[in-house]
């Protein structure tokens, strides 16, 4: 006869036997977990020993943020503690880091500065598209709320690639968010750092990263692809690909309390493995058509009033693919010949307009540049207008806008 009883039994006993094995092997993990929590700990207290004993205060701050944030799953009331003192020794300057180190660096062999302390008084904000506004306005944002991060055992951004074609706009960005984050522009003097002595550039380099890692400060690394090119580039001389090592180096551990800026009109010149390692990219591109007008309403200042919008339009239509350096210059030029010559401001843009048109203006050129000055439904210019502009007869201009364009 079929015994139910020891059947029950046999499940019972194979089910106490399965509950025993994962208690053991929870407890075993546990166990595990705990033991290789405080080997952690361990090795954490002994690397903040390390770099305090050092002095390395950049290398502290990197480690007690990793900490910070596993104390937050742990001992939140620990982590905020120590997020609190690491965030009043990072943007308080009475701090043990803030040991000044001496005056800017010089070149040993002829004393040259190697680095340039910029003004910021005067910087204007970039006018930029849209959405690199919001980016911009982010870093700003994150940078003057390090506090809060770093209470959670976060970093706030500490290095930002600009890329961009020349005169987009990149050293005015520069000096912009220096301006805004109230520190001072220390930018490296590439003509006196670059030597054609071996192991000279690499020292000069050397020296004025530490100059700035050691103060609050922005430092700008202009032409940054004359130091940072990739490493399989065979023209290039060890020495370079050793300065490549060490600004990898840098911008792992630059410290809290300063920004590294690096700019370039050529990223893919530089290694891949350097901007990776920037914590922010912004691309500047040409300046779009609303970018156009802003700008050159910005460069007349208090003459702006003189101009009429249909001129401005125009204009800003006409310069499709300028940058922002030479819309810029085209106004400022405009404005010094108003007031040099006295003549209407608006007959000084069209003079300074042809003036650089001269150079560049051919026939096939010519119908596309008129049709973007005349495009809109209120054309600014009658073709007389237009062939005084140019220099060109009235039939001509004709004969490039086609018969659309009536003469007023």
């Amino acid at each position: 006869m079929f015994d139910f009883g020891d059947t029950f039994r046999c499940h019972r006993t194979a089910a106490q036997q399965s509950l025993e094995n994962g208690l053991k092997s929870a407890f075993d993990f546990r166990k595990g977990y705990r033991v290789a929590r405080t080997e952690l700990w361990q090795q954490w207290i002994g690397k903040i020993a390390e770099a305090g004993l050092a002095g390395d205060t950049q290398r502290l701050e990197l480690i007690l943020l990793k900490v910070i944030r596993a104390l937050k799953r742990e001992n939140p009331e620990l982590g905020s503690e120590l997020g609190a003192i690491l965030s009043q020794y990072s943007s308080n300057p009475s701090g043990l880091r803030w040991k000044e180190s001496g005056p800017p660096p010089t070149d040993a062999e002829e004393g040259l500065p190697l680095v340039r302390l910029d003004s910021t008084e005067d910087s204007a904000p970039p006018i930029l598209p849209e959405a690199l506004n919001r980016q911009v306005e982010q870093f700003l944002m994150e940078r003057n709320d390090q506090e809060r991060l770093l209470v959670e055992g976060f970093s706030p951004p500490r290095s930002v690639l600009l890329v961009g074609e020349p005169g987009t706009g990149k050293t005015m960005l520069a000096s912009w968010l220096a301006f805004k984050l109230k520190l001072p522009l220390v930018s490296l003097d590439l003509a006196t750092s670059i030597s054609s002595f071996l192991g000279k550039t690499g020292f000069n380099i050397r020296r004025v990263l530490d100059y700035a890692r050691s103060r609050k400060c922005v430092l700008l690394l202009d032409e940054f692809d004359a130091i940072a090119k990739r490493r399989d580039d065979s023209t290039e001389m060890g020495e370079l690909k050793r300065i490549v090592n060490v600004l990898l180096k840098e911008l792992e551990d630059w410290p809290l309390q300063s920004v590294l800026i690096a700019a370039t009109n050529h990223p893919g010149l530089l290694d891949p493995a350097i901007r990776r390692r920037f914590d922010i990219v912004l691309a500047l591109p040409l300046p779009g058509k609303d970018e156009r007008r802003a700008i050159l309403e910005r460069a007349a200042g208090r003459f702006s009033s003189e101009l009429s919008d249909k001129l401005i339009s125009a204009f800003a239509n006409a310069m499709e693919g300028s940058t922002a350096a030479d819309v810029q210059g085209l106004m400022q030029a405009a404005v010094r010949h108003h007031l040099s010559w006295q003549v209407p401001l608006q007959k000084s843009v069209m003079h300074e307009f042809q003036t650089r048109m001269e150079n560049t203006l051919d026939s096939k050129s010519l119908g596309p540049l008129l049709r973007k000055i005349q495009s809109g439904d209120d054309r600014p210019f009658t073709v007389r207008e237009l062939a005084e502009i140019f220099g060109k007869s009235p039939s001509t201009i004709q004969h490039h806008l086609g018969k659309e364009v009536i003469d007023g």
